[in-house]
């Protein structure tokens, strides 16, 4: 990792880790003096939801992003009335015109985004991705929608985005994994598919490590637990080309401690 990047994209599979980690690597960050901030997309649809993100106890800075408030808020900026955008966003023909674009509502949260970064050059952004299918949706967005409007204000406000996203070493994706083979070869696919969408920095970390865990005595384990550690190692082993970093299993019970934890083995990679 490097300190330099404003935006981090942490995506993959479900159950890996990845908000545990997005609050982690928020953490890590504010330890090195960073300005920086878990961010969270709450909805993608045109209604004001309660968001399940329980900030509070890890108490960290958050910025909980919503599609209706952005879609106002863009709409406004181009109609320059307030009221006005209002009423837009909340009819059917508007609703519909997002749910019928694949991505447009990410295209809305990414330029939220990136006016949020140039508004304050201090500050660093920790996207908390739902899914790896979500992360490839929203970079997918940003190319579709520069090829499918070719000139105009929107072709221009995709361009805007694109041009600050895809800046060096500004904007990078996190893939966080589990140590199994399946998993595994399931980073490297999206790995690939992020790189074909745009070449940007991305790194596969994987996390719950048992086999890095300090002072381990493998001889009085349980014969299942050996044979997951040998698994591991050997899987670990055979994807070391594709792994960047890697994280403890951590025994811990509660999501403080274990973000905490979590927290310290990131701050050596960043």
């Amino acid at each position: 990792m490097n300190s330099q990047n404003r935006f981090y994209i942490i995506t993959g599979k479900g159950g890996v880790g990845k908000t545990l980690a997005s609050f982690a690597l928020t953490n890590a960050l504010i330890q090195k003096g960073i300005k920086a901030k878990y961010l969270v997309f709450k909805s993608n649809k045109l209604e004001n939801k309660r968001s399940d993100h329980t900030q509070a106890q890890f108490d960290l800075p958050i910025i909980e992003l919503d599609l209706l408030d952005c879609a106002t808020e863009y709409v406004a900026r181009k109609m320059k009335s307030e009221t006005i955008a209002k009423w837009v966003v909340k009819t059917p023909f508007f609703k519909a015109l997002i749910n019928m674009l694949p991505g447009f509502s990410y295209l809305i949260y990414l330029g939220k985004t990136i006016d949020l970064l140039q508004k304050d050059p201090e500050l660093v952004l920790v996207l908390d991705s739902p899914s790896s299918g979500h992360a490839l949706t929203m970079l997918e967005s940003t190319v579709n929608y520069q090829e499918i409007f070719q000139s105009g204000s929107l072709f221009e406000d995709t361009q805007k985005v694109i041009n600050k996203l895809y800046e060096e070493s500004f904007t990078k994706a996190l893939i966080i994994t589990l140590p199994t083979q399946m998993a595994l070869n399931e980073s490297r696919d999206l790995k690939e598919e992020i790189h074909k969408i745009k070449p940007i920095e991305t790194e596969i970390i994987c996390n719950n490590v048992m086999s890095q865990i300090k002072d381990l005595n493998i001889d009085n384990l349980p014969k299942i637990l050996k044979n997951k550690i040998a698994n591991e190692k050997e899987v670990i082993s055979q994807f070391s080309d594709l792994l960047d970093h890697s994280l403890t299993y951590i025994s811990e019970n509660q999501s403080q401690d274990i973000m905490q934890a979590m927290s310290k083995e990131m701050e050596q990679y960043l």
